[in-house]
């Protein structure tokens, strides 16, 4: 293992001078059903110093933990994934292997991390310390999907300076969130005074021991810092009196107070040393420029000066964070000439090592321009490569603002790529028209810059434009360019796609693929493979889109970034897929990593097909609310980014949505709100993946059907239907044909209607297609229950076994009784209305398997409440038990 993962995995010495947290560690330790556990405060507060205390009572108790301090450097998701696995590994069998990443992908390994521990049936605690240090998306977007999933007796416990971008909320209501805040964390009157006046001796009075708590408000740092500075006082009352002012002018106050008590040679080396996140010997040497750092380590470690160990052997330290940003201020302060060299000196140790990364942080920092740019121009197409784009626009973005990558047009070109992945292809914008105007004569930059231009105008909605570029650009490029080569390819096929010349693209997509010996990137793979999958996707073949979508979320994913950023056109794609395939499980956790992309990088395709799928998901949850605030947020990009088929789409979901509730006035005012001739008859024109099957067309029929109006959809719907299958778009064809078998039902039509139904059943289960049966609702169901009642019949329709099957899936029997066979006659409710909210929560939960203790638990009553929602639920559904009621209620479409 790495030697900088392998001592975030060990956790900090306890201080010295330790108050047992009696009272905090007791309400921590009785919140054990608490899925997570947040202390969150400011820098100083003493939570590190609670988890560690914490964590011996629990390995005292016998309970498995493991510990994790983040940094930085975990807004990289492959070194977030490795550390959270290796901290993970020796708790849970059968891990996934952080040695995998390469093969199976960021993605891939974050899914199988979860399930393994979703599974994992011993308890467990993760401390994860200084979780403020992760903001990346999806980083943020694997540990909320982590804690979601963890399994009863398994347990995270989080320390954080601030509020963590997590779905703390719904943690809150269901009783999974133990929120502790800084007033948890202060110390009390009664902890102040042992630690002073036991602990630390200090002759102080009671009076001033309660004046410096309420100065302090019990901030552990500022009374630390105040006891060293008081050690030496012979007047301590009265250096406490004059002590006031707020959280960091205290720090900054007792910081220098300490820092002018140190000889000259320790503060000189505490100064110098501030500007480094890992400190060593070695290093330590070539920054002060003289050795013997090793003995001035170890004494600023005996002399508990805010340094922590990294390594059990205490070879390598870090500053405390709070110390280190008031060292650097001193430093910049009093010797701001020696700063840039300092930098620049860690700069070349780093290269040295083969350290590119920190080499070039440490040039930019100390200005270090020509060794910087050196750096960049030897490891930037290799770190562009391995998908860190991130990184990449934070270095290169000062550079391009100042014209410093004027003269290196390479730069440029891998500038533009960086932020055109990290931040969308409108971002991007003006250094590909920078790059256009400067025209630079060396072919290679030349090919990058042609490629750019038709996928910028593919991912901006400019398809017409880029179908001729994209074929003119290739016949340009240099025969040596193979990734340009092959990227133009893999763009050309998405193009072909979007026209619905899907056998071109397949023949594009092998094209790109003959690429890829040539060029190892796996990022033209993953593309070359999403726009594969998507053609089976269009076609029907669900089956084989899901593998090969899957394939494309992993295609040489080595890093975070592509996995992410890049395999955004794969991964909702693929949530997409196993939706239709029923798989809503597998489909939400991906959308909890792939949402905050689509909104950074804003493709309107993806950006759609992410936010409705997932609001699908919530609406069959009863999750009204939450479906409503993902469509207004789109709605929100859509307008913000002049995205007009991104607001038009989040409307026609409402509409859909809206007829589900039997709601057709508002309907039908959101449907006119939808209406714009220009935009859909472009949209009939294409085959764009988030409205192959949802167009305005489509919701006009749907609207016409739930309006008791069937004959006037029947033939716009028999029109539409003759060219989904002209073009080989059989997904579309489903759903037309599905909304067709629905109009001539209510057109009383029933045996026509059957025999639709029953042709379709066929081709939708040979493929898996489940929701575009479900997601059709109440009626759908009556619909299927009828057509299976009739191949019970002599003379009936007949279906095969595996479609018979397939349609006990659509809307399940249970075992035969009167009150069933009563609503199998008379067809499922179509709405929800007989029962109310809490009622339908109820049956939710019953149908997960909980027992009345159980849900009287998860709802917060007594049983006596639950029993008596559940006659209700009786009584209103007719039925006799639960069993029952689950199953009606299925049928129904009031529960999933």
């Amino acid at each position: 293992m790495h030697t900088a993962i392998s001592a975030k995995l060990r956790p900090p010495q306890h201080p010295t001078a330790e108050i047992p947290r009696t009272a905090l560690c007791g309400r921590i330790l009785a919140a054990a059903g608490a899925r997570l556990v947040l202390l969150r405060a400011p820098a100083g507060f003493g939570k590190t110093t609670a988890m560690l205390q914490v964590r011996d009572h629990l390995r005292q108790a016998g309970r498995p933990t493991a510990w994790l301090t983040l940094d930085r450097a975990d807004n990289d998701l492959v070194r977030f994934l490795t550390s959270l696995a290796a901290a993970l590994g020796p708790l849970v069998p059968g891990l996934p292997d952080p040695a995998q990443l390469e093969a199976r992908g960021p993605d891939r390994l974050a899914l199988a991390l979860i399930d393994a521990v979703a599974a994992h049936p011993a308890p467990l605690s993760l401390f994860c310390d200084d979780f403020e240090s992760v903001h990346d998306p999806v980083a943020l977007a694997i540990m909320g999907e982590l804690i979601e999933r963890l399994p009863p007796q398994a347990q995270v416990i989080l320390g954080t300076r601030g509020v963590p971008a997590l779905e703390l909320g719904r943690l809150r209501v269901r009783g999974g969130l133990l929120d502790v805040e800084p007033e948890h964390l202060r110390f009390t009157e009664a902890e102040v005074d042992v630690f002073l006046r036991q602990q630390q001796g200090l002759p102080l009075d009671p009076a001033d021991v309660r004046r410096l708590y309420v100065t302090t408000e019990g901030w552990a740092a500022a009374l630390r810092l105040a006891s060293l500075s008081l050690a030496s006082r012979k007047e301590p009352g009265r250096w406490i009196a004059g002590f006031s002012g707020s959280n960091s002018a205290v720090v900054g106050y007792l910081a220098e107070t300490v820092l002018a008590r140190q000889s000259d040679v320790v503060r000189d080396f505490l100064l110098r040393t501030s500007v480094l996140r890992e400190l060593n010997p070695a290093l330590c040497d070539v920054i002060r420029g003289r050795e013997g750092s090793g003995a001035i380590l170890r004494t600023i470690d005996r002399a508990q000066l805010f340094l922590t160990p990294l390594e059990g052997d205490r070879s390598q330290y870090r500053y405390h964070g709070m110390f280190a940003e008031f060292l650097r201020a001193e430093l910049v302060h009093h010797m701001p000439q020696e700063v840039p060299a300092i930098h620049r000196a860690a700069a070349r140790w780093f290269a040295g090592e083969d350290r590119p990364v920190p080499a070039i942080e440490h040039a930019l920092a100390g200005d270090d321009l020509p060794f910087a740019l050196q750096l960049l121009a030897r490891h930037a197409q290799e770190l562009l490569d391995q998908g860190r784009v991130r990184l990449l626009s934070r270095w290169l973005d000062p550079l391009h603002d100042r014209g410093q990558l004027d003269e290196h047009p390479m730069l440029r070109v891998v500038h533009a790529w960086a932020v055109f992945f990290a931040r969308g292809p409108r971002a991007a914008q003006r250094l590909l028209e920078r790059l256009e105007s400067r025209a630079d004569p060396d072919p290679a930059v030349r090919a990058h810059r042609m490629a750019m231009r038709p996928l910028f105008l593919m991912l901006n909605d400019r398809t017409d434009e880029a179908l001729p570029l994209a074929e003119a650009v290739l016949a340009h490029v240099p025969s040596d360019q193979a990734f340009v080569s092959g990227f133009l390819e893999v763009t050309r096929a998405n193009l072909a796609l979007i026209a619905g010349r899907y056998d071109e693209a397949l023949r594009l997509v092998d094209a790109a693929r003959a690429h890829q010996p040539s060029h190892a990137s796996g990022f033209n793979l993953a593309l070359s493979e999403a726009a594969e999958g998507a053609v089976h996707l269009v076609q029907g073949r669900l089956r084989n889109a899901i593998v090969g979508l899957h394939l494309a979320t992993n295609a040489g994913a080595t890093d975070a970034t592509r996995a992410t950023n890049g395999n955004v056109l794969a991964g909702v794609p693929l949530a997409l897929a196993l939706y239709e395939a029923g798989q809503l499980g597998e489909a939400e956790r991906l959308l909890a990593i792939y949402i905050p992309l689509t909104r950074g990088v804003c493709i309107p395709d993806e950006l759609i097909v992410a936010h409705v799928v997932m609001a699908r998901i919530l609406a069959g949850r009863q999750d009204a609310d939450g479906a409503e605030r993902l469509l207004m947020e789109l709605e929100r990009v859509g307008h913000l980014k002049s995205l007009p088929r991104v607001v038009a789409s989040s409307r026609l979901e409402r509409v859909r949505l809206l007829l589900l509730q039997e709601r057709l006035e508002q309907a039908r005012d959101e449907l006119d709100r939808c209406a714009a001739p220009v935009l859909w008859a472009r949209v009939a024109r294409l085959s764009y993946r988030a409205n192959e099957v949802e167009t305005y067309d489509v919701a006009c029929a749907r609207w016409a059907i739930r309006a008791g109006r069937p004959a006037e959809a029947i033939a716009s719907l028999n029109a539409e239907l003759a060219v989904a299958r002209r073009a080989r778009r059989e997904r579309r064809a489903l759903t037309l044909t599905l909304l067709l078998s629905q109009a001539l039902y209510r057109d009383g039509q029933r045996n026509k209607s059957m025999r639709l139904l029953a042709t379709v059943a066929d081709t939708a289960a040979r493929e898996g297609y489940l929701r575009a049966f479900l997601d059709e609702g109440a009626q759908m169901l009556q619909m299927v229950a009828e057509l299976r009642a009739q191949c019970a019949t002599r003379g009936g329709v007949e279906l095969s076994p595996g479609t018979l099957a397939f349609l006990d899936i659509v809307a399940p029997r249970s075992s035969p009784s009167r009150s069933e066979e009563a609503a199998a006659v008379a067809g499922p409710p179509l709405g929800g209305e007989s029962l109310s909210r809490r009622e339908l929560q109820v049956l939710r939960l019953a149908a997960e398997g909980l027992s009345n203790t159980e849900l009287a638990a998860r709802l917060f009553v007594g049983e006596t409440t639950v029993r008596t929602h559940l006659r209700s639920i009786n009584g209103k559904l007719a039925t006799r038990s639960r069993i029952e009621a689950i199953a009606v209620a299925r049928r129904s479409g009031l529960i999933a």
